[in-house]
C-alpha cells in the first residue's frame, strides 16, 4: 500500500503538469511568448493603438520614454540580435551633424529647400515651444553667406552694352571744372542732438563699419558728392549722385590699408557722377565703377553695402550713430535742394544718354517713370530691378538674383530697401513678415520659425546671434539703372 501512494501522486503531478495550471492558461515557453509579445498591440488609453512593443534601442522621440506593458502581460528579455537595423534612423550621408537638419525637405526649381514637416535627426535643432533653441548656440554653423562680385565673371562688365575697351568717351559730358564741386575729405562726426540742418524725412546713407554707425546725409550729397572718410583703422568713399539719385559705398584703401580719395571730375556719362582717383587721376563713372581711363583701366572698385532711409529711421534703428557736422569748411547751404524740382520732373533727364529711353531695348524702359525710385542688385553680372511703387506698404520679398538666394525687406514709409542674403552656413532660409513686432517689422524664417530683424540679426529662436549677409546694392531713378543695365529683369508681384 505504501508503493501505491507515490505512484499515485506522481501520476496526478504528470496530469497536471499535461492540463495546465488552475487558471486554464497554457504553460508558455520563452519562445512562445517573445513572439505573442513583438507582436502584441498596445492601447495608450485613450483608445488609440500605439505601436507594437519591441526591444529596441532606446530613441529619443521627444515624447515619451517607455511604453509600459499591461500587468497580465509578462516581460520577456529578448535576445539582442532580434532588433531590426531598419528601424534605427541614421544620419544622411554627407549631413554635417552641427548644422540644422534639412533632411526630408524638397528642392525646388530655384535650389531652395522647403521646410520639412519634422526634423529629428542627429544634430537637428529642436524648439522647445516657446521659440527658444534647446541646442547651444556653439553647435550650431551660422556662418554667413559668400558673396559674389556684382561685376560678374565675363570682365570687364556684364549686364550692360558697353565695354571698356571701346568706352564711348565722346558721351562724356562736362558739367564743371574738376573739384569745382568739393568732395569732403575726412569731415567732422557728431551726435544726432547736434546737427539742425537734417529735417526727419531727409533721407541719409547709413554704414555699419566695426560697430560704428554713421550717417552721410544726402544733403551733404547734394553739394559735395563724394565724402572720403577714415572709420577706424578702415577707409571708405560714400559717393552720390543727384542727378541719378545713386548713392554708393566703396572701399578706399590700397593693398597696404592706405586710404586714398576720390574726388568729382566735373564729368557725367549718362548724367551720372564720374569720380576721379586722385593719386592717378583714373576715371570711374559712379555706376560702372569700374575705371574707363587711366593707368587702373578695367580695375573695379570693391561695392561695400549701404542703406539708404529717413534720418528718422536710421537714429531709431542706430541710436548711437554719427552724423556729418554741418561745419565742414565750406560755405554751403544744407538745407536747400540745388536743383529745383528735378526730383520729380520725368521729362528732365539733364544730359543726353546712350542710348535715349526711346531707343532703349529693355521693353520695360518706358513702361515706369524716369525718376520712379528703385532698388537695384546685381551679382554674377545677373540684374534686377526693384520699382518702390510696386512693393506696397511693406514687404519681405524672396527672390535670387545671380544664382544667389536673396531676401529684400522693404518700408515704404522709411524709403528703405535692404537686400541679404538668405543662407546661414548650409541652410537656405525663406522669410514671411511679422506685422506688430520690431521696428518697423520683423520677419520669421520658415525653416527654423526664428524672428529677424530688419537689420538682419536673429533676435529669437533656434538661429539666434546669427546675422545676414548683405547684399550690396543701392537705391537710384529708374532712367538711370535701365541705361546702364539694359538687360535689368523687373520683379514684380
Amino acid at each position: 500500500m505504501r508503493k501505491v501512494i507515490p505512484f499515485l501522486a506522481l501520476l496526478t503531478l504528470l496530469v497536471f503538469i499535461a492540463c495546465g495550471d488552475d487558471s486554464g492558461s497554457p504553460v508558455a515557453s520563452p519562445e512562445s511568448t517573445s513572439a505573442n509579445v513583438d507582436n502584441e498591440v498596445i492601447k495608450d488609453g485613450r483608445g488609440n493603438q500605439d505601436t507594437p512593443v519591441q526591444d529596441e534601442p532606446a530613441v529619443d522621440s521627444g515624447v515619451v520614454d517607455s511604453v509600459t506593458p499591461p500587468a497580465d502581460v509578462p516581460i520577456v528579455e529578448e535576445p539582442e540580435e532580434v532588433v531590426d537595423p531598419v528601424d534605427v534612423e541614421e544620419p544622411s550621408e554627407g549631413l554635417d551633424p552641427v548644422d540644422v537638419d534639412v533632411s526630408g525637405a524638397e528642392e525646388t526649381a530655384n535650389g531652395e529647400l522647403e521646410s520639412p514637416v519634422e526634423a529629428e535627426t542627429p544634430g537637428s535643432i529642436e524648439d522647445d515651444g516657446r521659440g527658444e533653441s534647446s541646442a547651444d548656440l556653439d553647435e550650431v554653423d551660422l556662418r554667413p553667406a559668400n558673396l559674389p562680385s556684382p561685376t560678374g565673371v565675363n570682365p570687364p562688365l556684364q549686364g550692360t552694352f558697353l565695354d571698356i575697351a571701346s568706352f564711348p568717351r565722346q558721351y562724356l559730358f562736362s558739367g564743371a571744372a574738376k573739384d569745382a564741386i568739393p568732395a569732403l575729405t575726412n569731415p567732422i562726426f557728431v551726435r544726432p542732438s547736434e546737427v539742425s540742418y537734417l529735417l526727419e524725412d531727409d533721407l541719409v546713407l547709413g554704414v555699419v563699419v566695426d560697430g560704428v554707425a554713421r550717417a552721410y546725409p544726402e544733403n551733404i550729397g547734394w553739394w559735395h558728392e563724394i565724402v572720403n572718410d577714415r572709420i577706424g583703422s578702415r577707409s571708405i568713399a560714400v559717393t552720390f549722385c543727384p542727378l541719378t539719385g545713386t548713392g554708393l559705398v566703396f572701399k578706399a584703401e590700397d593693398e597696404s590699408g592706405q586710404q586714398f580719395e576720390l574726388g568729382v571730375s566735373g564729368l557725367l556719362f549718362n548724367s551720372n557722377l564720374v569720380m576721379y582717383d586722385r593719386r592717378n587721376d583714373s576715371l570711374y563713372p559712379q555706376l560702372l565703377f569700374t575705371s574707363i581711363f587711366g593707368s587702373t583701366l578695367g580695375d573695379a572698385l570693391e561695392l561695400l553695402p549701404v542703406v539708404e532711409t529717413t534720418w528718422r529711421t536710421w537714429k531709431r534703428l542706430y541710436p548711437t550713430t554719427e552724423v556729418i557736422a554741418a561745419t565742414t569748411g565750406w560755405n554751403r547751404s544744407y538745407t536747400s535742394y540745388p536743383y529745383a524740382d528735378y526730383r520729380t520732373d520725368d521729362g528732365d533727364t539733364f544730359a543726353e544718354l546712350n542710348p535715349s529711353l526711346g531707343f532703349n531695348d529693355n521693353p520695360h524702359a518706358l513702361r515706369y517713370g524716369a525718376k520712379d525710385k528703385i532698388l537695384g542688385v546685381r551679382l554674377n553680372g545677373d540684374v534686377r530691378a526693384y520699382l518702390f511703387e510696386t512693393l506696397g506698404d511693406r514687404l519681405v520679398l524672396n527672390d535670387v538674383v545671380g544664382e544667389v538666394d536673396i531676401v529684400v525687406v522693404f518700408d515704404y514709409e522709411s524709403h528703405l530697401a535692404i537686400p541679404y542674403a538668405r543662407q546661414i552656413g548650409d541652410l537656405f532660409l525663406n522669410f514671411d513678415i511679422v506685422e506688430d513686432q520690431g521696428f518697423p517689422f520683423n520677419m520669421m524664417d520658415e525653416q527654423t520659425g526664428s524672428i529677424w530683424n530688419i537689420k538682419g540679426q536673429a533676435i529669437e529662436g533656434p538661429l539666434k546671434g546669427a546675422q545676414l549677409t548683405q547684399v550690396p546694392a543701392h537705391t537710384g531713378f529708374w532712367f538711370a539703372w535701365v541705361t546702364f543695365w539694359q538687360n535689368t529683369r523687373v520683379w514684380s508681384l
